[in-house]
C-alpha cells in the first residue's frame, strides 16, 4: 500500500479492503481471550437481588375467577447496596425507577445481548418497550457506579 489516498471515499475503501485481505483469521485462543476480557467489563458492578415479585404474591394468586388488569402487570423490586430498582412490566412497556432517585442509563439485556436502552431522568424514572418473554436482566449505569440485577424470567 502506497501513500494515504484518503481524500476520496472510494480510495479509502480500497485501502481498507487491501489491509483486511492481509490479515489472518483470529485463532481460537485469541477469540477466547477476547470473550474473557469482554466478560470482565462489569466485574465492578454491584449485583442487585430480587426481593419482590408480584407473580409470587399470595394475595394476587388467591384472587378468584376474574383476571383483572393487576394480574397483567408484573412488579419487580431489586435491591443492591445503596440503590434499588423498581420495575413494572406490562404487555407494552417496562417502566421503572431507581431509588434513591438518580439520573443515568438503563440497559435491558438477554443472553443474546442488549435488547433495549433508556435514559433515566433526574427523578430516577425510565420507560421502554416491554421485552419479549424470556430471561432478562437490567444494567443500571449511574454517576456513582453500575448496578446489575439478577436474571428474571418474564
Amino acid at each position: 500500500m502506497g501513500p494515504h489516498r484518503w481524500d476520496d471515499d472510494e480510495r479509502l475503501l480500497e485501502d481498507l479492503g487491501a489491509a483486511l485481505r492481509g490479515v489472518a483469521p483470529a485463532s481460537d485462543a485469541l477469540l477466547a481471550a477476547g470473550d474473557a476480557a469482554f466478560a470482565w467489563r462489569t466485574v465492578d458492578a454491584e449485583v442487585a437481588a430480587l426481593c419482590y415479585d408480584s407473580h409470587l404474591d399470595g394475595e394476587l394468586a388467591l384472587r378468584g375467577g376474574t383476571i383483572g388488569a393487576a394480574a397483567l402487570t408484573r412488579s419487580l423490586v431489586f435491591e443492591g447496596g445503596a440503590l434499588s430498582v423498581d420495575i413494572e412490566i406490562t404487555a407494552e412497556t417496562l417502566r421503572g425507577q431507581l431509588l434513591p432517585p438518580v439520573a443515568g442509563e438503563v440497559v435491558v439485556m438477554t443472553a443474546a445481548g442488549e435488547v433495549g436502552r433508556a435514559v433515566v431522568d433526574e427523578l430516577g424514572s425510565f420507560r421502554l418497550a416491554s421485552p419479549l418473554p424470556g430471561l432478562i436482566r437490567l444494567r443500571c449505569d449511574t454517576p456513582t457506579g453500575t448496578l446489575m440485577t439478577g436474571w428474571v424470567q418474564i
